[in-house]
């Protein structure tokens, strides 16, 4: 596993999402300000389209999560998990920033 340089923290929008190419996947990072970075695999898993990072962040029940912009589905940031169906989870990524640059963590 190796940490993977995406982008320059500071290009990133406030409050949204942007997706990136890491190690052969699409990989959906959300840029929460203050509450942090959260990264996920951009396919939602409810339609297997590529497409989260273009979804809605909310808080529902005081856990962070972006919706599907296909089904409406609720995904939580911090672990995957759908809040609507348990069957259905996102792959979350482990992220850093390092001197202003933001790191995930490719996996096999």
């Amino acid at each position: 596993m190796n940490w993977i340089n995406v982008c320059n923290e500071a290009s990133m929008p406030k409050g949204a999402g942007i997706a990136a190419w890491v190690a052969g996947r699409a990989v959906a990072i959300f840029n929460l300000g203050d509450d942090g970075l959260f990264a996920l695999d951009n396919v939602d898993p409810a339609s297997g389209v590529s497409l989260l990072a273009r979804g809605l962040i909310c808080e529902i029940d005081g856990e962070l999560c972006v919706a599907s912009p296909l089904y409406k589905q609720h995904y939580r940031l911090d672990n995957g998990r759908c809040i609507e169906n348990a069957d259905l989870v996102v792959k979350p990524f482990d992220i850093k920033t390092e001197q202003g640059n933001v790191f995930v963590l490719a996996q096999s």
